[in-house]
C-alpha cells in the first residue's frame, strides 16, 4: 500500500482486516521529501507517477514475484502502475495477467488545467504518452463509468474488449441515511469529500467566494457544512457560525440527514465523482457543475447541473427543499 500517512491512517480498518485474515499487507507511507526526491531521480516519468516510484517498493515487488506465482497483479489507481515495466520483466505473461483499475484519467485532468496554466501542457503531453503506454501494456483495464471507457477507446485507441466498466462501491453509511422532513435544516448546504484533494479545496474556496457569500448577503440563515478529512488552513480560516468545517467524521450520516441540498462545485478533476453519487443515493437534491456529474446518469430527478455560480444562487434560493 503506497499512500500518504493520513491516507494509511484512514484505511486502518482495511489494514486490520488484512491482518486478521493472515494476509500480508506492506505499507509504504509517502512523505513530501521522498516524493520530491523520486521526481528528481525519475525525471523522465510524469510527476504524478514519479512520486510513487520508490526503490524499497521495487525491491519488495522483485522479491515477491521471484518467490511466488500470481494469477493476477492488480494496480489500484493508474499511478500505481508505475511498476508495470518492472513487473513485466519478472512475470510469465502466459500465467500472470495485469489489471489497472483507473479511477481518474490523469491526462484529462491535466488538459483541463492547461486552460489557466499553459505550461502544464508539457506535463499533459508527457502524461498522455505514459498513460498510453501503461494502458496498452496491461491485459485489462477497469473503469468506473462508460464515459471513461469511451475516453480510453477514443483518446488512447484502446481496444474496447479489454476495458471493463465496474460501478464504484459507495460508502456503507449512505444506505442507512433516513431523511425526514422534520429533521432537515432549512437553507443548509453540504459539501462532502476529502478536502485535502486540490480539486476539492479549489471547489470549496471558489464556491464560498463566488456563491455562498452572495447567498448569505441575501439571507443570513443560509448555512454550509464542509464535511471531510484534512481541510487546509485556508479552508479552516473560513469557519464561522454559518460555515461549519468538521474535519474527518467517522460516520457523516447525520449531515446527510440534516442538509437540505448537496453541492458539487468542481471546476477541475476527472473521473466519476463518488461524492455526487453518494449524496444522490442518500436522497439529497444535488446541484453540480458539469465536471461533478461526469459518468452519472443524467435522468436523476434530484440533480441540477450548471457551470454558472450566478445561476447557482437563484437555483439554491428557489429550491423548495432548503427554503
Amino acid at each position: 500500500m503506497i499512500a500518504n500517512q493520513v491516507e494509511i491512517d484512514a484505511a486502518s480498518d482495511l489494514i486490520d482486516l488484512f491482518n486478521q485474515s493472515n494476509r500480508n499487507i506492506y505499507l509504504y507511507p509517502l512523505t513530501k521529501i521522498n516524493k520530491i526526491s523520486s521526481c528528481f531521480k525519475n525525471y523522465y516519468i510524469p510527476l504524478k507517477f514519479a512520486t510513487r516510484s520508490q526503490p524499497k517498493i521495487s525491491a519488495k515487488i522483485t522479491e515477491l514475484i521471484s518467490n511466488n506465482t500470481y494469477d493476477i497483479i492488480h494496480f489500484e489507481y493508474s499511478h500505481a502502475a508505475v511498476y508495470l515495466d518492472l513487473i513485466s520483466t519478472l512475470i510469465n505473461p502466459k500465467f500472470t495477467k495485469t489489471v489497472i483499475s483507473i479511477h481518474d484519467i490523469i491526462t484529462q485532468s491535466l488538459l483541463r488545467k492547461t486552460a489557466n496554466n499553459p505550461i502544464l501542457g508539457i506535463e499533459a503531453a508527457r502524461t498522455f504518452n505514459y498513460e498510453n503506454k501503461i494502458y496498452s501494456t496491461a491485459n485489462n483495464l477497469w473503469v468506473l463509468s462508460q464515459k471513461d471507457k469511451d475516453i480510453l477507446t477514443s483518446l488512447f485507441s484502446i481496444l474496447p474488449n479489454k476495458i471493463f466498466v465496474k460501478a464504484p462501491k459507495l460508502s456503507d453509511f449512505v444506505y442507512q441515511v433516513k431523511r425526514k422532513p422534520e429533521q432537515i435544516e432549512p437553507k443548509t448546504l453540504l459539501f462532502w469529500g476529502a478536502i485535502n484533494r486540490p480539486e476539492n479545496e479549489e471547489a470549496i474556496l471558489n464556491f464560498v467566494d463566488n456563491c455562498f457569500q452572495f447567498l448569505f448577503q441575501k439571507d443570513s440563515d443560509f448555512k454550509l457544512y464542509i464535511v471531510g478529512s484534512n481541510p487546509s488552513q485556508k479552508v479552516k480560516n473560513m469557519a464561522s457560525q454559518n460555515i461549519i468545517i468538521t474535519g474527518f467524521i467517522e460516520n457523516p450520516r447525520e449531515f446527510f440527514e440534516r442538509a437540505g441540498m448537496g453541492i458539487v462545485p468542481l471546476k477541475t478533476g476527472a473521473g466519476i465523482k463518488l461524492k455526487t453519487l453518494e449524496m444522490l443515493q442518500a436522497g439529497l437534491p444535488v446541484i453540480s457543475t458539469s465536471i461533478g456529474v461526469e459518468g452519472i446518469e443524467m435522468q436523476e430527478k434530484q440533480l441540477i447541473v450548471s457551470d454558472d455560480f450566478q445561476e447557482w444562487i437563484n437555483l439554491i434560493i428557489s429550491n423548495s427543499n432548503i427554503v
